[in-house]
């Protein structure tokens, strides 16, 4: 965060930064710092200011069952599966009780796991 407060401090036009403030919050190990709000993330800080947040809501990386929890419980339902995640699951059959395998679990014999 420091580094960002140097453009900042001498003016900067334009400035992008990319992250996800719902992901990890600060850390912060002083109540005191706590107290002074340092406890927030300089995105939560942006945006609660009201500048502009653009969501980027496609995902590219994760099995479709498991983008589902995040996108509820994170990003009011937002997120969605790129089409090659999904031709990659369609193309991923045959599937157990509902859950794709990948092709090298098949092949060991490991059946997924579910957290519940």
């Amino acid at each position: 965060e420091p580094s960002t407060l140097i453009p900042l401090r001498f003016g900067c036009r334009r400035l992008v930064l990319v992250g996800d403030p719902r992901q990890l919050p600060a850390t912060v190990l002083s109540q005191k710092a706590d107290r002074a709000g340092l406890g927030m993330s300089l995105f939560e800080r942006l945006e609660k200011a009201g500048h502009e947040v653009v969501m980027l809501t496609i995902q590219y990386r994760m099995h479709p069952e498991i983008r589902m929890f995040p996108s509820e419980q994170f990003y009011h339902g937002l997120l969605v599966d790129a089409d090659s995640i999904r031709d990659e699951v369609a193309a991923d059959s045959p599937s157990e009780q509902g859950i794709v395998l990948a092709p090298v679990l098949r092949q060991l014999g490991i059946s997924p796991v579910r957290f519940f």
